[in-house]
């Protein structure tokens, strides 16, 4: 499990380890801390129940360069990543104990979240599912043999989440599966919830169009015109979004 947390307040950090320290898993989880800024005093009881804690520092350079480092730092089979606000739910033992006792293994396996201000949110079977919805990054468990070939995109910075997972779910060589087990809680205050990434909507067209076909590719472009012409100019409109 890595977190990635910059200046974390110590509340929302103890909150987010008590989530996981409480499962019955806990002592087969690596919890890899990847944190810039100032670090909390927190109660060591926090971190004694987990298999094995590593607290790397690293430059405050983005989400996704945190996670790419803590990438290379774990040694577990799979990845989950977090934000210190999100909170793992006890659905999480059951995917844990579920990818275990499975014959082959997954690229990308990923279980339900509770969303706030949304509810709950499913991913689905149908591949194509994530031209119209990303699935939420704090339910997906990723291969670490591919992630470490294959780390995030970091010029997306809100959305290489959603670039990995069409890249893994699009190519029908890898293996994915899906679950309806509710496995966290993600808190809506965090960075993805409120800066866009004008990046990843400017190549997304093409993104899908590579992945899925030109077809699909057309179709998101169409859309995004549609959606501009009826509210302005997108990065006018999501720049405002940000000084509000």
């Amino acid at each position: 499990m890595i977190i990635a947390a910059k200046d974390p307040p110590a509340p929302l950090l103890e909150l987010c380890l008590a989530s996981f320290s409480s499962l019955t898993n806990a002592h087969r989880l690596q919890l890899v801390i990847i944190q810039s800024g100032s670090f909390p005093e927190i109660s060591k009881d926090s971190f004694a129940r987990f298999g094995d804690v590593q607290v790397i520092n690293v430059l405050p350079e983005g989400v996704y360069s945190a996670y790419n480092a803590g990438i290379r730092a774990a040694t577990g089979t799979y990845l989950l990543f977090f934000g210190v606000d999100d909170i793992a739910l006890p659905g999480m033992d059951f995917i844990i104990d579920q990818l275990d006792a499975a014959t082959e293994q997954y690229h990308l396996f990923a279980a339900a979240c509770y969303m706030q201000s949304v509810g709950v949110a499913e991913p689905s079977l149908r591949r194509s599912s994530l031209i119209f919805r990303n699935w939420c990054h704090q339910g997906i468990f990723y291969l670490r043999s591919y992630m470490l070939d294959h780390p995030y995109q970091t010029e997306y910075r809100v959305q290489a989440d959603h670039k990995m997972n069409i890249d893994i779910v699009s190519n029908r060589a890898l293996r994915f599966g899906v679950s309806k087990e509710l496995v966290a809680y993600f808190s809506a205050g965090g960075v993805s919830s409120l800066r866009p990434d004008l990046r990843f909507r400017s190549d997304f067209p093409t993104l899908i169009a590579q992945a899925y076909g030109r077809h699909y590719g057309f179709l998101v472009k169409v859309k995004q015109l549609l959606i501009d012409a009826l509210l302005g100019d997108p990065e006018h409109r999501f720049r405002a979004r940000l000084r509000r």
